[in-house]
């Protein structure tokens, strides 16, 4: 068993690291698992932010206007580093309510802009939207499965955040296990589904997107600490 925090002391970043915002539906979950990432390289900066007024899309929608556009901002998103904003959000009853696509339409708009106002800076996909369905835990699920799971052995369970617990041994270690990164960003992605009407399939997660960026910075560190798993 590795204990990453003993392992690695976290590394200052650099003064033109690349920064990755993440607005995070859930204020456990998600900030324990990024928290793993943050000083593994001097070259990225990862920065949750927790929801603090609610936690449906639209309400993380103003959250981000607030803290990364606002006038009174905390954060500055600077696109000549390449930095990116991901909103971390489940489907639940979102979808059903019509808060996803204003959300998704947000992230459309803010690219745009941004497009719009820095010619000197090559365009890509600033604000960026990762989806799981039905929620967050499906990603830590396919950091130890590359199959979906059983629907027969969900329904055993109370709830799915309950199922991927127990189905993995001793539960999700946020110490040791994000370091089985790489294998998740594959798993995601062989798993992938969409439906006709554009959703995501049940079991299906986008966050293989922002897992990507974290690895392309941290490679090198998860390679030791897996030799370690």
């Amino acid at each position: 068993m590795i204990q990453r925090r003993r392992d690695y002391g976290k590394r200052e970043p650099s003064r033109d690291a690349h920064k990755i915002y993440l607005v995070c539906e859930g204020k456990g979950t998600e900030p324990d698992y990024f928290r793993f990432f943050e000083g593994l390289s001097s070259n990225l900066q990862v920065i949750t932010i927790p929801p603090t007024d609610g936690s449906d899309p639209i309400k993380l929608m103003e959250l981000a206007k607030k803290d990364l556009i606002g006038p009174g901002r905390k954060y500055t998103v600077e696109c000549e580093h390449g930095d990116t904003v991901w909103f971390i959000i489940d489907t639940d009853t979102w979808e059903e309510e019509g808060k996803i696509k204003p959300l998704r339409d947000f992230c459309l708009v803010q690219n745009s802009s941004i497009k719009d106002q820095m010619d000197e800076v090559k365009p890509y996909p600033v604000w960026n939207v990762a989806q799981s369905n039905p929620c967050f835990e499906i990603w830590l699920f396919y950091h130890f499965y590359d199959k979906k799971p059983s629907q027969e052995k969900v329904g055993d369970c109370a709830s799915f955040k309950e199922f991927v617990h127990l189905e993995i041994s001793g539960g999700f270690n946020f110490e040791k296990d994000p370091a089985r990164l790489e294998d998740a960003i594959s798993n995601a992605e062989a798993n992938f589904g969409m439906e006709k009407d554009g959703r995501l399939s049940l079991y299906s997660t986008e966050m293989n997107k922002p897992g990507r960026e974290i690895l392309g910075f941290v490679k090198p560190e998860l390679d030791k600490l897996r030799n370690k798993l």
